[in-house]
């Protein structure tokens, strides 16, 4: 939304913005409840997400977050966490340009340097689902871009 509005304030710049450069707009304020509400639940069940996340990676690897003998669990929950406060901000203000320039292409990068790649991509793949046991259908709405960015970007 910020990216958007600052794009359409340059580009009506001495006039009136038109019907279509209002309309994210209009979108954007009939789902600002939800966006809340999603943001706020994300918030308050992060510690949940996060252990149902590695869990559920646990049972499809028991070894997915060791790298050789060094057990990483630790890192991957921190790096996990930044990503989700991160597109969790992103979908509360509408705007993926902020996830992917705040967040995943740094994160993508460090996992290519550091080859964790594979913890990554099994996490990522587990968050939506995860994710959706703790917010409304109309909530996960909102929030499902900004996990599927990210998926795309971590898988």
């Amino acid at each position: 939304m910020l990216t958007q509005l600052g794009r359409v304030s340059l580009e009506a710049d001495g006039r009136f913005a038109t019907e279509a450069e209002l309309q994210f707009l209009k979108d954007y304020l009939e789902s600002a409840d939800h966006r809340i509400s999603a943001y706020q639940k994300i918030r308050d069940t992060e510690e949940q997400i996060m252990d149902q996340v590695e869990e559920k990676a646990l049972e499809q690897n028991n070894r997915v977050f060791f790298k050789g003998t060094r057990d990483m669990s630790a890192t991957c929950r921190r790096d996990r966490k930044q990503v989700l406060k991160s597109l969790a901000a992103a979908m509360l203000v509408s705007d993926l340009d902020y996830l992917r320039d705040s967040m995943l292409l740094w994160t993508s990068t460090l996992m290519k340097a550091f080859q964790t790649e594979q913890p990554s991509k099994v996490t990522y793949q587990l968050l939506p689902s995860v994710v959706k046991e703790h917010l409304t259908t109309e909530e996960m709405q909102q929030v499902m871009p900004a996990l599927q960015f990210s998926q795309t970007l971590l898988s």
